[in-house]
Parts: C-alpha cells; structure tokens; sequence
C-alpha cells in the first residue's frame, strides 16, 4: 500500500507541472438537463470557481462544417486537470473571442488527474 501512495504521490506532482508548463485558466458553467412533456431543455448553473487546465488539441479536426445559415469550425480538444477538478459532461466555457467549448465525456478516474474532452465550436478557433 505504501508503494501505491507514493507512486500516487508522484503521479499527481507529475501532473501538476505538466499543467504548469502550459496552462489554461477555465471557468466551466455547468449545464443542467431537464426533460418537460419529452423536451429535453438545458438549464445553465452557476459558474465553477476558475481552474487550470492543459489543454490539448487532439488533432481531430472537421474544420468548417456547415450549421445550415452560417458555418462553424469545429475542433476537438481533450482537458488535463489535477485530481481534484471539478468538470462534468455538459460543462462548456466561451472565449474572448466567441468560441465555446463543450465536455462531452470523461475519462475514469487514476487517482492522479482528470481527463476530459469535448468540442470547441466558433467562428474563430485558437
């Protein structure tokens, strides 16, 4: 058990300074579902206090990708956080320049950090 502490020890110091090396300071709105006569409505909460994040573009990429009226880029993005952050699928955050960010699924838990990812959807990705 003492080995399992330190290695855990020295996975979550590994990841903080992974983090540090390029970090992302994110403050996540979480996002409520409610369903009414079979409508699924979505119901924003209150913001997280702001966390830090690596953030990492995965390399998935659509690019442009029609919405019917108007166009979108659409990027796919995975979150490293530290073990203790706090992000659940439906969170989304917007940048300064319109672009949002949407969690839509979570890795299972190590103990050492946590693993999220989702899309970023705007006119103009970073």
């Amino acid at each position: 058990m003492l080995a399992n502490s330190v290695e855990l020890t020295i996975h979550r110091k590994g990841t903080l300074k992974f983090i540090a090396a390029d970090p992302t300071v994110i403050t996540l709105t979480p996002v409520y579902e409610d369903f009414v006569n079979g409508t699924k409505t979505l119901i924003q909460l209150s913001e997280r206090d702001p966390q830090t994040f690596k953030v990492i573009w995965s390399g998935s990429i659509e690019g442009l990708v029609s919405t019917g009226d108007t166009n979108t880029h659409r990027f796919d993005f995975v979150l490293v956080g530290p073990y203790d952050a706090e992000v659940a699928i439906g969170d989304y955050w917007v940048t300064d320049d319109g672009q949002k960010n949407v969690i839509e699924w979570l890795a299972p838990s190590n103990g050492y950090e946590v693993k999220a990812g989702g899309v970023s959807h705007g006119r103009v990705p970073v």
